[in-house]
C-alpha cells in the first residue's frame, strides 16, 4: 500500500512528504483526517456497522459561511451503498461541499469535513474501532500526536477548497438527482 497521504481533488494546501493519516479514538467516536483513498474504505466501514435505518447528508456552500443542509432519511444499508456507487468519487474529491452518514435509530454519524477530516459521533464506538483500525490510518489516543491536514493552515499555507467536476456533475447535483427517492433540504 502507497502510504503517501493523497490529496482530494479539491483540496489544495501544500504537505510534508511524510504526512500521514490519522484517526484520534475520543470518548465518543473518533476524529481524523485521512488521505483521499481512505474515505471511501471509512465510509463503506461505517456503513456495513451502523445500525439500520440510515440517513444520507450533504452540506452544500451557499456563500462563504453558510451553508444549505439536505437529508435522504430512513434509508437502507442498500441505498446508502447506492448512493456511495453513484456519488462517491464526486463527495470524496470535491472540496467545498461536507458530507456524511448517520443512524436514524442510534444517532451515530460519520461526518467529513473540510480538508479531508472527519467525526465519528457513537455511543459505542467500539463497534466501529476494528473496522477503522483496518484502514491503515496511525491510530492513537493523543490528539497531540497526530497531525490533521486542517493543522497545516496558516498565512503562509492558506490553502483552498474548490468545486470539482466529474462526469459533467458537481455536488451540486446531488439534491436534484435524489429528490425522487426523497432527500430534502433542512428547515434549519
Amino acid at each position: 500500500m502507497d502510504n503517501k497521504f493523497q490529496l482530494c481533488q479539491g483540496v489544495d494546501v501544500d504537505i510534508p512528504s511524510d504526512l500521514g493519516s490519522y484517526i484520534v479514538k475520543e470518548p465518543e467516536g473518533f476524529t481524523g483526517s485521512l488521505s483521499a483513498e481512505l474515505i471511501p474504505k471509512a465510509v463503506n466501514a461505517f456503513l456495513e456497522a451502523v445500525p439500520e435505518p440510515v440517513f444520507f447528508f450533504i452540506e452544500l456552500p451557499e456563500d462563504v459561511d453558510d451553508y444549505a443542509l439536505y437529508y435522504l432519511d430512513n434509508c437502507t444499508r442498500e441505498v446508502a451503498f447506492a448512493v456511495m456507487k453513484r456519488f462517491g468519487d464526486l463527495l470524496v474529491q470535491d472540496g467545498v461541499s461536507r458530507f456524511g452518514f448517520g443512524s436514524n435509530k442510534t444517532g451515530d454519524e460519520l461526518y467529513f469535513k473540510d480538508y479531508q477530516e472527519f467525526m465519528l459521533y457513537s455511543q459505542k464506538p467500539a463497534l466501529y474501532h476494528t473496522a477503522l483500525s483496518e484502514l491503515g490510518a496511525v491510530m492513537t489516543d493523543d490528539r497531540e500526536k497526530a497531525v490533521f491536514l486542517g493543522d497545516l493552515i496558516s498565512k503562509k499555507n492558506e490553502g483552498t477548497l474548490t468545486a470539482v467536476e466529474l462526469n459533467g456533475e458537481t455536488v451540486f447535483d446531488i439534491p436534484e438527482a435524489l429528490e425522487n427517492a426523497g432527500m430534502y433540504r433542512s428547515a434549519e
